[in-house]
């Protein structure tokens, strides 16, 4: 059993020590704290050597854990007292992206000839990612490596490239040509419009209007955002498809390193002629969008940075203002202007189905056709036509950082930290959704012909 079979939601929890469950539920706090339900964790392992089953299980709540010093103590566990899990908790520790986690991993690889043997390819994958280099420049330990961990990852990788067997086992099926030897950084600030720093209020006004399609109470209610820059239209199909000929000509030199392996980028609406060039990009996942957005030396704007850019400093309802103005957005009311105009959720999930089986003749529109769909930064289209992809995780608000390189992308389909935040609605979107406050999180490998995405410059970023 893998790693992240071990992990599953739907394992019982009726066997399972208390102590794993605090610490699975434990996020952050003073570290003496953490050190004590650690230190608990640490011993119900200890008591179930007998139970390889129970014991893989809550290993996984560790080795998958938020808290680095968690899954570093957790990895130490398991390559003590699980071998038949060791070999890929180490691969899998070996693409963390916390050194401290990463460091113990490699020693471990260093020290243990049959973690090598046993985990040799899924080390030598992760190292790969890691390192972002070619194999060729790996061995000849070409590159800039400044830490403790790159010396100690450059010295396990080229003895594992040294390994015919690992090495061919590896090499003929990489996820990716490596990410850092990229081409020349593609940065235009054409086409982009500067939003200043400011403070954001996030979700609805208090006591203005509000509706279904509302978010819950943040926990944080307001925020400090910095300035940044963020594309003025969202990206068209046809930008798009020029990313997708590059990688065609050149490789995948610009992918995440979690992506999954063998990724086409090529949109899932491209046969489709609904889908026109100068419509917003759909069809295209998470991972996707960020391998378009560093082609192009940008990245996916945060959750925060998106909201603010659509709302301004008065925090308002819409992007051109407090009510909603149909005539300015694409949505549910544009491609099927039969029925309630606004319905409530019930009635337009009964429409939603009826499209599905009918194949609407209508979907997308083109980027910035609607004059007047303006937010108070110059920026266009931010509600309405597709939602869009953010750089944040949807249930608790955190940047995403994926590490499911390992899992099958059908895996991810219920769990919730490879959830991402979308927003602004879609041409499927009644007026509860077509709002700058409304929120939904996807799966970070859907492709669906109802989201798209821009792309966002910090200024630091744009000074270099």
């Amino acid at each position: 059993m893998t790693v992240t079979e071990q992990f599953s939601p739907e394992t019982s929890t009726a066997r399972t020590p208390h102590e794993v469950l605090r610490i699975a539920g434990w996020t952050e706090g003073p570290a003496a704290e953490r050190d004590a339900l650690l230190g608990g964790y640490l011993g119900a392992l200890e008591r179930l050597t007998g139970d390889p089953e129970l014991l893989g299980e809550c290993l996984a709540v560790g080795l998958l854990h938020d808290a680095p010093e968690v899954r570093r103590q957790a990895l130490a566990a398991c390559v003590r007292l699980c071998p038949d899990l060791a070999a890929e908790a180490v691969g899998w520790a070996l693409a963390d992206p916390d050194e401290t986690v990463r460091t113990p991993a490699l020693a471990s690889l260093a020290r243990t000839p049959a973690l090598r043997s046993a985990g040799g390819p899924s080390a030598l994958h992760a190292l790969l990612a890691v390192l972002g280099r070619s194999p060729d420049q790996i061995a000849a330990g070409a590159g800039s490596f400044v830490t403790v961990a790159d010396a100690h990852a450059l010295a396990s990788a080229r003895t594992l490239l040294a390994d015919p067997a690992v090495a061919g086992a590896v090499l003929d099926d990489l996820p990716v040509p490596l990410s850092a030897d990229r081409l020349p950084s593609r940065l235009s600030l054409d086409g982009m419009r500067h939003v200043p720093a400011g403070r954001l209020r996030r979700g609805p006004r208090p006591g203005g209007e509000s509706s279904w399609g509302d978010p819950g109470g943040s926990s944080v209610e307001e925020a400090d955002v910095a300035g940044f820059y963020l594309d003025t239209l969202p990206v068209t199909n046809d930008a798009y498809d020029a990313f997708v000929a590059d990688v065609a000509a050149h490789g995948h030199l610009w992918c995440h390193p979690d992506e999954p392996r063998g990724t086409d980028h090529t949109r899932s609406t491209a046969d489709d002629p609904r889908f026109a060039g100068d419509h917003p990009v759909t069809g295209v996942s998470w991972y996707d969008a960020v391998a378009y957005a560093d082609w192009c030396g940008k990245r996916l704007p945060t959750e925060d940075e998106w909201e603010r850019a659509a709302r301004g400093d008065d925090h308002r309802r819409h992007p051109w203002g407090e009510e909603f103005r149909p005539a300015l957005v694409r949505g549910l009311h544009t491609v099927a202007p039969d029925g309630e105009q606004a319905p409530d959720r019930a009635t337009w999930l009964r429409r939603l189905a009826d499209l599905r089986g009918t194949e609407p003749s209508a979907s997308t529109g083109p980027a910035g056709a609607l004059p007047g769909d303006e937010s108070p930064f110059g920026i266009r289209d931010l509600c309405g036509n597709v939602w869009e992809w953010t750089s944040t995780r949807y249930l608790d608000g955190l940047p995403l950082e994926p590490r499911f390189g390992t899992m099958d992308p059908g895996d991810l389909w219920g769990e919730w930290s490879a959830e991402v935040s979308v927003r602004g609605g879609a041409w499927s979107s009644p007026p509860a959704l077509l709002t700058a406050v409304s929120r939904a999180g996807k799966v970070l490998t859907a492709r669906s012909p109802e989201i798209g995405f821009r792309c966002a410059v910090s200024e630091a970023e744009a000074q270099r």
